[in-house]
């Protein structure tokens, strides 16, 4: 088993370039496609999500062959418990007043700066933005749980201390 849980950092931002180069090519593209139309914005926008995606995946597929079995099994436990506990998280801050309406606010702000959506109504764009930013929340506090089962699973077996250990009654 190695000692390395994150892997080799200096590394990373080789594997990141052609994410940064597919996000930089769509974001310059992105003026010229609406003006040609709003489904060639539409469409390109959805090809560079899927090319980000797919390139995730395969640099994730390709990382775990070198995995051991305890990375693995670290790796199964993070995932299978950090979705349902983050999906849950999730799910109770969407019906906390205070969250509930911080994004009802975001969403008509958003509304009031940019008009109207797909279907010509500010009601459909503001739909569409609740539905994106539902699903952005969700997804971001799946991660943090899939990260705090991670660190759970660490700590369960006796490696990777992210925490002190506390000591009660010595130093």
């Amino acid at each position: 088993m190695t000692n390395k849980v994150f892997g080799n950092f200096g590394r990373r931002p080789l594997w990141l370039l052609p994410i940064v180069l597919v996000v930089a090519a769509v974001a310059l593209a992105m003026p010229w496609a609406k003006r040609v139309g709003p489904l060639v914005a539409t469409a390109l926008g959805e090809a560079g999500v899927m090319l980000v995606a797919g390139y995730c995946v395969a640099a994730v597929l390709k990382r775990q062959r070198r995995m051991d079995e305890v990375h693995l099994a670290a790796q199964g436990f993070a995932n299978s418990y950090g979705w349902i506990w983050g999906g849950l998280a999730a799910s109770l801050l969407l019906m906390l007043p205070p969250v509930m309406n911080w994004m009802v606010h975001l969403v008509h702000a958003m509304v009031r700066v940019r008009g109207t959506g797909p279907s010509g109504t500010p009601d459909g764009l503001a739909v569409q933005l609740a539905f994106f930013y539902g699903v952005a929340l969700v997804m971001v506090v799946q991660a943090l749980g899939v990260c705090v089962a991670s660190i759970v699973w660490w700590r369960r077996m006796g490696g990777f201390r992210v925490l002190p250990r506390w000591r009660i009654g010595g130093s």
